[in-house]
This record gives C-alpha cells, structure tokens and sequence, in this order.
C-alpha cells in the first residue's frame, strides 16, 4: 500500500488539502499527516485539534512557532524546523510527500526531505504573489518538488518555465474548489450559531495579514483598514492573522479595537464555517487568498488590499485598492452595489482537483526516475 505523507502548518494550507486528504483514503491508500507549527499553538486555536475531530490520522506533531514574529526570530526557527521535519520523515517512512503552498515552514520541510530522497508533490507553486516573502519559498519549493500541480494552466507554464520536465505537471485547479463544490451550502443559522451572533445580510467577511515585505508597515497598514471598515457602516466579521512576520502587530491593532459594535473578531472559524460566512456575506475584504481563490465561487465581491496577493491571477470579483482610507472606503461601496463584481466564473478549478492530484499520487512510478529531475533549458 503506497503511504502518503502530508505537511500542513496552518488553518490556511490544511482547509486547502480536505478534498485531497478524502480521495487518497477513498482509494485505500495509506495518509499521514504531519501537523506543525502553528497547528500546535494556542495562540493560533490549537487546531491540530480540529485535523483530528475531522478524522484525519496525525502521525507526527511538531511545534516549533516561536513566541517573536520578528525575521530573524522566524529564520531561526526555519532552521529548527528543518531538523525536526527530517526526524519525522525518517520515523514514517512514506512514499511520497505533499507539500501545499508557499509559507516558510512548509519550505522547510521541502529542504528537510531532499538528503532522505523523500519524493515531493506541490500543490498551488507557479503562482506569483510578489508583495510577500511567501513568493521566494513557493518557487523554491517548485525546484525542491518531484510533482506539480497546479491551480491554472498560466501557473503551470511558470512551473515549466523554471526547467521541470512537462510530465512532472500536471493543472489539477485548486484543491479549495472542490472543498466548496462537496460541501454545498452551510445554512445562515448554522453559521449564526457557530458565530455566536448575528450576520445580517450584507456583512463583511474581512481578514488582514501583514505584508511580509513590509513588516514594519502592518501595524499603520490594520489600523487604516479598520477605520476604512468602520466608516464603511456594515457589520463584520474579522479572522485573526497567521504566523508571519508582522502578524503580532496586526493583533495588537484588533485588541484596540475589540469591543466595538460592528466588530466580531473570531481567532478561526474553521475550514467549514468560514465557507459558510463567505456563502453568506455581501463583502469581502482585506488580503487573504481565499479572496482570490474561492470568493469567485460565491460570487462574491472581493475588496483585496494593498500588494501581498499582488501578481496572482483573478476572477473577475475582485477589486485591488492601495491601503489608503479613502480608496479602500470607496472600493467597499462599489463592492456592494456593482453587479458586474458577482457572476463571474472561477478560473481556479472545475471540483476534480483532488481527484487529478491522487490520479498521479496513485500511478506515479516511484524510483530514480522520478527522484532525479534535468533541467528542461526552453530559452
């Protein structure tokens, strides 16, 4: 039985991977999943918890997220968590390892695995997002990778235009699409209720990460971002940051502002339930991917601030807006009244990602062959 190794490091990468996780044990094939980082933080919600409670096997928790967010803090800890990622791929022995995305403690584990010969599949490399760190480690991670699958046939070109041989790619569409198309709609009161409070109609759903090339910006860049939603007038629902640089000035920012009225702040909601306040929002705004990768589905008008998703591809919902108060406030306004913002398509899959991406999984031939990559010189 050909045993598939998994990294997920955070809520962001593990709501991605459930539709692949379920066909790889649908085919009876043998799933490991090696939780990290801040999987096992409490600060983050601990949701390695949650990876369990859905009935996925975790076979190796590492901690290793440190307390400082500040760069050299987080270099560091890349370094601890290769070793620690090496350790635990020796003790499993799988087959093959997936490896979702771009955050640096995903790419440490794709370094962790090169010396062990461990064969690597990477989901969503060839996509650019040059306003954050995370564009370096993705196409790293796409030289380090044995396998690619890609979420559009443009990002797939960028894959091979990095060297990797045509066969090794493959454009599967994103994994996220499937979860949405499976899951079929959450209904209002059971998102109310996992909320703990009302959403009316016409709400925001908002997120906002700093800027990891300008971490010393995100503390000025969140608090112009909440004004601009609090002059906007609507409720919102706010999910906290990830671990990145940056990311705990972020979170000083939304403590001054907890308390106010229009204002519910949710640490993580879950793969599920933030779904279902998507289907249900009038707005979405601030600067996760989700806003570029799964709002679309929704048909939902996406305000995406500042440049940290700049240079990935889009639907046609979204609307890209410097972080400025003015700007921002008048993108919200034509977000939710423009109906050219809802019914486009997206461009980011069809639901037969995960099936795509286990089709290969399952019939790859294992071995040297596939170890060994030559460079395909297109120039």
């Amino acid at each position: 039985m050909r045993r598939v190794g998994a990294v997920t490091v955070a809520r962001s990468d593990y709501g991605l991977y459930t539709p692949v996780f379920d066909e790889v044990l649908a085919r009876g094939m043998d799933l490991g999943v090696v939780a990290a980082a801040a999987h096992l933080s409490p600060r983050f919600g601990h949701t390695v918890d949650q990876i369990v409670a859905d009935g996925y096997p975790v076979v190796e928790r590492l901690d290793f997220t440190p307390e400082d967010d500040s760069p050299a803090v987080v270099a560091a800890a890349a370094g601890r968590a290769t070793a620690m990622f090496a350790e635990a791929f020796a003790r499993q022995g799988f087959d093959i390892l997936l490896l979702l995305g771009d955050r640096y403690e995903m790419h440490a584990a794709g370094v962790a695995a090169v010396p062990l010969l461990l064969p690597l599949a990477h989901i969503h490399g060839g996509e650019e997002t040059t306003g954050a760190i995370d564009n370096v480690y993705r196409h790293s991670l796409t030289k380090l990778a044995h396998l690619h699958f890609a979420s559009t046939e443009s990002h797939a070109r960028r894959i091979r235009q990095m060297g990797e041989e045509d066969w090794r790619v493959t454009v599967s569409g994103a994994p996220a699409v499937d979860r949405i198309m499976r899951a079929g709609p959450v209904p209002l009161e059971q998102v109310e209720a996992r909320l703990g409070h009302a959403f009316p109609e016409g709400s925001v759903v908002a997120t906002f990460h700093p800027v990891t090339t300008e971490p010393g910006e995100a503390e000025s860049q969140a608090e112009t971002f909440l004004r601009a939603l609090k002059r906007f007038g609507r409720p919102v629902v706010l999910t906290m940051p990830n671990a990145d640089p940056g990311g705990l000035a972020v979170r000083r920012v939304v403590a001054r502002w907890a308390g106010e009225p229009w204002l519910h702040i949710h640490e993580n909601l879950g793969a599920k339930f933030y779904v279902g306040v998507m289907s249900h929002a009038g707005v979405m705004a601030g600067n996760s991917s989700s806003g570029i990768i799964e709002a679309a589905s929704f048909g939902l008008p996406v305000v995406n601030v500042g440049d940290r998703q700049q240079g990935r591809e889009r639907s046609g919902n979204v609307i890209d807006v410097p972080c400025q108060e003015e700007p921002l406030l008048a993108a919200l306004h034509q977000a939710a009244t423009d109906p050219a913002l809802r019914g486009c398509q997206n461009i980011y899959g069809d639901g037969q990602a995960a099936r795509r991406i286990v089709d290969v999984l399952e019939s790859v031939t294992l071995g040297p062959g596939l170890i060994k990559k030559p460079f395909v010189d297109r120039l």
